[in-house]
């Protein structure tokens, strides 16, 4: 019998979208149940109808043969199922200690109790954390951690893991899918949602593979005969790897040059020291460090967001044009765009200083917002039901590809994107990298900031190891693996 089920469901939203439509979906005990799909699929939603964050519009729930309805994620909880989502529900400015204490508030833990069984877990499970530490100060790892254990301290049997791996860099990667594997063999029942098929088949059991809300196979981990196969499930077609960009020449003017930059974190503790590097026209320059070692506080830095306490940031003009700066953000809801608003407005967000925007000098154009928005969508293949349906109702996936899509359409001279593939299926993740590639082809200049270790190895001109706020090394392209590259963010010693 199966620890939990989904009997025929269905979720039909109020605008008309059918996100899933008639799925059923089983997960045994000690199982990890890999859920595939490319973005827009319907996994997430799926889940949030399992964990009691969403009602289905039709079709069953079962907990242990049984069926149930759940009200909220708090009924969801009493039955031992819980998530993990990709966007963290911890609060900043609170410790580790307090976040588990808020989350269990109303199982009236004792403190000291607490303490004892969080330890427990936490050597079980091959965690270090520092209980008195603020969330602010954790990396993505880290916080990750933090939601788990909470999860476990309620004794939920059922972990769904949404996206988990997007922000997180090789070594914390495979700490992760070893965490997954763990927790199956003690008897919990994983979910894994997720769009990168060689993690699924490293630790999955069973594979179930969405498209456009429905299933379209299933299959047991011994049963799938390559990483392609699954690949074309997914999208229903088969996929070209985009070619690698040609050396750079560094002969010209560097666009964009940092000297010695030394930046504060939001409390006034340095998180970036004595950083220096160049972005040539027609390069891509890679930096790949573990989340929280300081690079959303360099990027800041550069696009202006954040001043810097030392050091500086020079944009040089090439061949007279002025550079042109387009800025992909890695936290596409806190900085990419305006949920409430619609996609037309937010594909135009940062383009509101550009005249070709506006009629008689003042007046927004309404057709060329449209106009704009549409080259937009089309680019990456955004699916949203109208220009008109605000974003908070778009998938995380679509709503990387319209972030994306907007930079990349705006044709800039020097591009800063972080994360660029992350939440991304196969075939977007394919399209982004091969429009990066041919904008370095045409003379830009990227600065690409990522914790993927893969993605910047195959896309870069020359790859950085950022650890601790400091550029440790720089490799020419091929002159460094994935692996060579993780024991270099992870060691004290290196360059």
């Amino acid at each position: 019998m199966a620890v939990v089920a989904l009997k025929e469901v269905s979720k039909l939203y109020p605008d008309g979208t059918l996100a899933v439509d008639r799925v059923s979906f089983e997960l045994r005990q000690g199982e990890v149940h890999a859920l595939l799909g490319e973005n827009g699929a319907g996994k997430t939603t799926l889940m949030k109808i399992l964990c009691g964050c969403l009602k289905p519009s039709s079709g069953t729930i079962y907990v242990d043969g049984r069926p149930v309805r759940f009200k909220s994620p708090a009924d969801a909880l009493k039955a031992g199922i819980g998530m993990v989502h990709q966007h963290f529900t911890l609060i900043p400015n609170m410790t580790v200690l307090e976040n588990l204490k808020l989350g269990l508030i109303d199982l009236n833990y004792d403190e000291d109790a607490l303490i004892a069984e969080a330890e427990r877990l936490c050597q079980l499970l091959g965690f270090s954390v520092n209980f008195k530490a603020p969330i602010y100060t954790l990396s993505t790892g880290e916080k990750q951690r933090v939601e788990i254990l909470r999860l476990l301290l309620r004794r939920v049997r059922v972990l769904i893991f949404d996206e988990p791996t997007s922000s997180l860099c090789g070594p914390e990667v495979d700490r992760l899918l070893e965490l997954l594997k763990l927790l199956a063999s003690r008897g919990s029942s994983v979910v894994l949602i997720t769009h990168k098929v060689r993690e699924a088949l490293k630790v999955s059991d069973r594979i179930t593979i969405l498209r456009r809300g429905r299933v379209v196979a299933r299959l047991s981990r011994e049963s799938v005969r390559s990483e392609e196969q699954l690949i074309e499930l997914m999208v229903g077609e088969r996929l070209v790897n985009p070619n690698s960009a040609g050396q750079a020449s560094r002969n010209s003017t560097p666009l964009l040059v940092v000297r010695n930059l030394t930046v504060k974190d939001d409390h006034g503790f340095p998180k970036v020291r004595n950083v220096s590097f160049e972005v040539y026209p027609g390069e891509i320059f890679g930096i790949v460090g573990i989340e929280g070692s300081g690079q959303r506080e360099l990027v800041e830095a550069i696009t202006g967001l954040r001043t810097p306490a030392g050091g500086r940031v020079v944009f040089n003009n090439v061949d007279g044009r002025d550079v042109k700066l387009g800025y992909v953000p890695s936290d596409r809801l806190e900085l990419g765009v305006a949920p409430s608003l619609d996609v037309a407005k937010n594909a135009v967000l940062s383009s509101l200083n550009e005249p070709w925007l506006y009629k008689r000098g003042f007046l927004l154009d309404s057709s060329r917002i449209r106009g704009f928005a549409e080259k937009v969508v089309h680019l990456l293949g955004v699916k949203t039901p109208s220009l008109s349906t605000p974003v908070k109702y778009l998938s995380g996936g679509n709503i990387q590809k319209l972030v994306v899509g907007r930079e990349l359409a705006k044709t800039p001279s020097l591009l800063i994107v972080e994360q660029p593939t992350a939440g991304l299926d196969a075939k977007s993740a394919s399209l982004v990298k091969r429009l990066l590639l041919d904008l370095a082809r045409s003379g830009v200049g990227v600065l690409l900031v990522s914790p993927d270790m893969d993605e910047v190895l195959e896309l870069s001109d020359r790859i950085a190891a950022f650890r601790d706020g400091r550029i440790v090394g720089v490799f020419e392209r091929g002159d460094v693996d994935a692996k060579a590259l993780g024991k270099y963010l992870l060691s004290s010693g290196g360059a």
